[in-house]
């Protein structure tokens, strides 16, 4: 007869452990993934979403916030600058106190044009400019700019807004209506 093996009977937590040697990773079965496992991993995915939505949600905030802030520092800069010097040779350091004086200067610049006098030495300084080369140029195509934003004017320059219909079919283009001509009289 032939000899009959004994066996033994193991636990089925223990059988999943022989031959592994627990110091070594490498030789454990890897383990199926649990519900928890999955679980967890949607969850960091949501979580991970609503993080990023949210980060980008406070940068379309926060950019136009930050653009005019730096623009305006630096025009206040700017500005300041002019005068600021003027207040240094005097022993002054106020930070924006160029700024007011710009402002100021700009006010009674506005106000002295606007009398005779002032309308006749702007006209003279006009005509100067329209005679240099280049200079001309630039000063024609600012006037321009400045005349049809200037509040002392009467007219309905950039005050209505025109939809434009291009040739292509679905193409619109947005315009400024600045004046209004007659073509043809009968």
């Amino acid at each position: 007869m032939a000899e009959e093996k004994e066996s033994t009977s193991i636990p089925l937590s223990q059988a999943e452990n022989v031959g592994v040697d627990p110091e070594d990773p490498a030789k454990s079965p890897p383990r199926p993934s649990s519900p928890n496992s999955s679980t967890r991993k949607a969850c960091c995915f949501v979580l991970q979403s609503w993080v990023s939505k949210k980060f980008m949600t406070g940068c379309v905030v926060l950019f136009p916030v930050a653009v005019t802030f730096f623009i305006t520092w630096w025009f206040i800069q700017f500005v300041d600058g002019f005068f600021s010097p003027l207040y240094e040779r005097l022993g002054i350091d106020i930070f924006g106190l160029g700024f007011i004086t710009s402002l100021l200067f700009v006010f009674f610049v506005g106000v002295f044009v606007s009398s005779w006098m002032g309308a006749a030495v702007f006209s003279v300084g006009e005509w100067v400019i329209k005679r240099m080369p280049f200079v001309r140029h630039l000063y024609s195509a600012s006037k321009q700019i400045s005349a049809a934003i200037s509040p002392d004017q009467n007219t309905t320059a950039f005050k209505e807004v025109a939809i434009i219909r291009h040739p292509r079919v679905g193409e619109y283009a947005f315009g400024f209506i600045t004046s209004s001509v007659v073509l043809q009289r009968k």
